[in-house]
């Protein structure tokens, strides 16, 4: 998880809305059953983007990470960028 890892790196302390992500996280048996069962991940599959669903369940899909820079997102390769 983004927020785990980040506190390894040293980002800083975690907001209380992070905390409670990560809670919420690892306090969840299955996230990606969780994720496809709560009425948004219904909603879009029924509207036919179940592998819009899969895709955003996926864990450790990608080593990069995106950081929005004066409006625009550019891509971090392995994660966080050295001034987080």
């Amino acid at each position: 998880m983004i927020i785990a890892e980040l506190q390894k790196q040293d980002a800083g302390p975690a907001s209380p809305e992070a905390a409670a992500a990560r809670t919420s996280f690892t306090g969840t048996p299955d996230v990606a059953e969780t994720v496809a069962d709560c009425s948004s991940g219904r909603e879009l599959i029924q509207q036919g983007f179940a592998d819009d669903v899969a895709i955003a369940i996926e864990l450790d899909a990608t080593s990069v990470v995106p950081v929005l820079t004066d409006g625009a997102c550019t891509a971090v390769p392995g994660g966080v960028p050295s001034d987080a």
